[in-house]
């Protein structure tokens, strides 16, 4: 009985944790409770210099506010989207051109880049079937891995020559006869691609005011005054990227379209637009090339100015089904034709224009993305004042501003705490 009231005695302290002083290991990894936590952000609100409470905004300015979160979630995707398209572009510029470098033996470019490509393949391969096989013990697989890579890489020279030919025909079709000479090929890709990147990323610090400026002079003036200062700014800032990208439209009207220095904007914006549209139907219409051509060159390792892919008297059909003449005139679709005598004499594949090489035939338009590029970023800065001076962005830059995820619930939530 007694060894009953006893284990009895046990369970009953057992059962209650606030007669013991010791807190319990449940307790301490709950961590604070609520009355706690509310005192430690207090706190930590206190610590915090420099950063303003929010902020309502005022209500005439919350379309602006969608404006810009939707600027924003168009762009952020943009610049991923163009980021994949520039990796896209080097890797197959730098693919094909090792897989195509010339057997010298001065020239090692070849066998190094199949040797990389090779050790990347077995390893991938090896690290898959431990996988599959069912090896969990991750010193075997990694041996294994190390062990094909190593093997991939020793047998680069079996195969330096193997689809030599193949890829520099399919390198010098992508350069010399296709729709991306009118760019200046892979590498003219990949130099717009990185200079469109530069401009979205302009736009997207501009939106948040975290482009390259000296704010020395705003960090000790009193707070009051700050939003006054940031919005002349704002205004200047705009003022000079509308006026720049009117300069580089002006330059390039007049360098890139051959229009008169002394013509009005109207005209110059109106032979800029017809000759751009001409370029893109030469655009187009190459494209239409390429799909006919990729099998051959692409599949077979034909190189683009075989002379069995197409001749003078080919040429000028596909010319007329074209639809040129309705875009030329008939002595500019004959300066484009071939002449008589030359109809059995092989053709090369690609469009040139009467008074235009087809290589960078598009170069000049591409260069309009500083015009749009500039545009953009004087709207973000003017929409990045307003903002400010409705109340709805601070100029503190430690400030923190919600997510462009949260530009659709904040006008929700405004209107329940109004309730």
């Amino acid at each position: 009985m007694a060894g009953e009231r006893d284990d009895e005695g046990q369970g009953e302290a057992t059962k209650d944790p606030a007669a013991s002083k010791e807190p319990s290991e449940t307790e301490a990894s709950e961590g604070p409770k609520d009355g706690d936590a509310g005192e430690t952000s207090a706190r930590d609100e206190g610590s915090k210099t420099n950063v303003e409470p929010p902020r309502a905004g005022a209500a005439w300015a919350r379309p602006f506010v969608r404006i810009e979160r939707a600027l924003t979630w168009f762009e952020s995707r943009m610049v991923f989207l163009v980021l994949l398209a520039l990796v896209l572009a080097l890797v197959s510029w730098i693919s094909l051109r090792g897989m195509a470098a010339p057997v010298q033996a001065d020239n090692a470019a070849g066998t190094v880049f199949r040797g990389l490509l090779g050790a990347a393949l077995l390893g991938a391969l090896a690290r898959f079937g431990t996988a599959r096989a069912k090896i969990h013990d991750e010193t075997k697989r990694a041996i294994v891995t190390v062990v094909a890579m190593t093997i991939g890489a020793a047998i680069a020279p079996a195969w330096r020559k193997v689809g030599v030919e193949h890829f520099d025909a399919i390198l010098n079709w992508l350069q010399e006869g296709s729709a991306l000479t009118l760019v200046g090929g892979l590498r003219g890709v990949a130099t717009r691609l990185t200079l469109l990147v530069a401009l979205i990323g302009a736009s997207l610090a501009a939106a948040r005011s975290k482009h390259i400026n000296i704010d020395v002079v705003l960090r000790f003036m009193q707070p009051k005054l700050r939003p006054f200062v940031h919005i002349a700014g704002a205004l200047a800032t705009a003022a000079v990227c509308f006026t720049a990208g009117f300069g580089f439209f002006d330059y390039i009207s007049i360098e890139g379209f051959g229009q008169r220095k002394d013509a009005l904007l109207a005209e110059k914006v109106s032979g800029v637009a017809r000759t751009s549209s001409l370029h893109l139907f030469v655009l187009r219409k190459q494209m239409a090339l390429d799909l006919r051509a990729m099998p051959s060159v692409v599949f077979q390792g034909v190189r683009w100015d075989d002379p069995s892919r197409m001749n003078g008297r080919a040429w000028n059909a596909w010319l007329d089904e074209a639809g040129f003449a309705e875009r030329f005139t008939a002595e500019e679709l004959a300066s484009m034709k071939a002449q008589p005598g030359a109809e059995d004499e092989p053709r090369i594949a690609i469009v040139n224009l009467p008074n235009e090489s087809a290589r960078g035939l598009l170069v000049h338009d591409l260069n309009l993305v500083w015009l749009f590029g500039l545009w953009m970023i004087g709207l973000r800065v003017l929409l990045r004042a307003l903002l400010v001076a409705s109340g709805h962005a601070s100029v503190e830059p430690d400030a923190e501003e919600p997510d462009e995820d949260d530009a659709s619930s904040a006008p929700a939530a405004a209107g329940e705490g109004a309730r």
